[in-house]
Order: C-alpha cells, then sequence, then structure tokens
C-alpha cells in the first residue's frame, strides 16, 4: 500500500524522525548482542555481510512495521524486493561493516524517510560509541547505556561555526580516495580524523566536525539518513557537481554520485572546488 502524499505522518517531521530514532535505536541493540558474529560471507559487489546485518535488517522491518505502518521499505540487505515509491524508507540496518567486523566502533544504523526523491526525516544510531542522531525539522542527539537505551532527554543540535584554525575534516577509515585525499591536503586541519559510516553526518550536524568529502562509491542508504539530519542541523549536502543529491534511483542501482558534506554551503562549495582540481590532475 503506498503511502499519500497528505499522510499526516508527513507533516510533522520531527515527529517522524523520533520515530526513526526509536527504530534505529532498537536495531542497534540487536547489533550490540551480535557484536561477536564473524560468518562473513562476500556480496555478489564484493562488500561483507555477516548475520549481524541479517539480524539487524529483520529487526529494523519489524520496528518500522509497528511505527510507521504501511510505508515500504527499501534495504540494504533487500534490494530488489520493493519498488521505490513517492514515499519509502531507505534502510541500512549495519553501515559499516568492515568496522563492526574489525571490532572499531564506529558502525552504525542508518534509516531515512524520503519523499519525491529528497529525505524528509532520518535517524543514524551508533551503539558503540552511545549515540542517537534523529532529524526532521530539526536535528537533535541522545546519549545510549552499554545496551542501547536512552541515558538522558534528547537535545537539539546545531552545525558549528567554522573554525579559525581550519575545518575538521572527517575521512573514511575503509575507504580512502584521492580526491578526499586532495581535499583534506588543500582546506582542512591536519589530514582528517578517521570515522566510518553515517556517523560522520552526526558528528557534522552535532558540532563536533566541519566537512566530509567522499570521491568514492556509495549508496542511497548510506547517505539519505545523514542528508535529513545535517540539514535540518543547518549543514548541507552536495554532489561534487553542486547539486542536492537525489533517493529512489533503482535505475542506477541506488548508488550516489561523490558528495560532500558540509557544517555550511560555503565551505561544501569550497570543497567542490578542490575536488574539481584533484580530479583533474
Amino acid at each position: 500500500m503506498a503511502i499519500a502524499h497528505d499522510d499526516p505522518r508527513l507533516t510533522d517531521r520531527d515527529g517522524l524522525a523520533r520515530a526513526l530514532g526509536e527504530a534505529a535505536r532498537r536495531t542497534a541493540a540487536v547489533l550490540l548482542a551480535k557484536r561477536a558474529a564473524r560468518d562473513v560471507k562476500l556480496k555478489a559487489d564484493g562488500s561483507p555481510v555477516c548475520s549481524a546485518d541479517l539480524a539487524a535488517d529483520l529487526a529494523a522491518k519489524q520496528a518500522l512495521a509497528e511505527l510507521l505502518p504501511g510505508f515500504p521499505v527499501i534495504s540494504e540487505e533487500s534490494v530488489g524486493e520493493v519498488a521505490p515509491a513517492s514515499v519509502f524508507i531507505l534502510l541500512d540496518p549495519l553501515d559499516g561493516t568492515r568496522e563492526f567486523l574489525a571490532s572499531g566502533d564506529s558502525y552504525c544504523v542508518a534509516i531515512a524517510v524520503v519523499r519525491d526523491g529528497r529525505p524528509l526525516a532520518g535517524a543514524i544510531a551508533a551503539p558503540a560509541i552511545g549515540r542517537l542522531w534523529f532529524g526532521g525539522e530539526r536535528s537533535f542527539t541522545q546519549d545510549l547505556d552499554a545496551e542501547a537505551n536512552p541515558l538522558d532527554a534528547a537535545r537539539q543540535v546545531r552545525v558549528r561555526t567554522e573554525p579559525a584554525e581550519g575545518p575538521l575534516m572527517l575521512v573514511s577509515r575503509f575507504h580512502g580516495d584521492p580526491v578526499s585525499a586532495g581535499v583534506a591536503a588543500a582546506v582542512a586541519k591536519g589530514d582528517g580524523a578517521p570515522v566510518s559510516s553515517a556517523v560522520k553526518f552526526g558528528l557534522i550536524a552535532s558540532g563536533e566536525a566541519d566537512l566530509h568529502v567522499r570521491g568514492g562509491p556509495t549508496m542511497e542508504w548510506d547517505i539519505a539518513a545523514g542528508d535529513a539530519i545535517l540539514a535540518a542541523a543547518g549543514g548541507i549536502v552536495l554532489t561534487l557537481e553542486g547539486e542536492r543529491p537525489g533517493y529512489g534511483h533503482a535505475e542506477r542501482d541506488f548508488r550516489n554520485p561523490p558528495f560532500v558534506a558540509a557544517s555550511c554551503e560555503r565551505l561544501a562549495r569550497l570543497a567542490i572546488e578542490k575536488a574539481a582540481t584533484c580530479r583533474c590532475a
């Protein structure tokens, strides 16, 4: 069943984000319970998948069916089973599988509601670092305990003013590329801080970092939630062509073009300018 454009749940974007945040939090608890999973297989694209991915996928879909019934869900782990509609959910039940398998901390659950190709609301839960972010009209963060239960009330967050000494740029721990490295060398303070997964968007949204550039491949479910959260916090995500990314492109297998996530449009445009130099070199 399709979700109508005038569905009342779509008008309260902060309420929508809170529902996504609860679904992400419940899913994050499953990931904590599966930390010992090491039964790795490779998917057709060469990326790893393990039983934790699949358990989290099931938990997320069950939570979403309860909290947001009727929304079609397109998940990384079941692509092709559901076609994009004008309103749908994008789900990554375990973003950062390599980080998870390496016993790192910056893996997460990422969930977004998309309408007409743009995210209305999103949530990111990173249980190993005890953080939840969600955003609709506004962005919020919340601390989680060792079992992914809330420790306190959610608090609103905003991006920060760019530091005088230069932006802190977050770089991918396992997926570095020459473009992001070149931008870091040109505009950032230091070489960039390595962080995996969509956690990078949350850190920029809550004023703990300023910039992330990705010149390599990503998928829509990797960034849609972060796009929503960052936009609601005053930041921006743009492709390296300078456009806002669209979502629901089954015709390109949900692949994203290279992009920049930044605390402000000025910094994003500067990174795009420097990226163009790196790509032409």
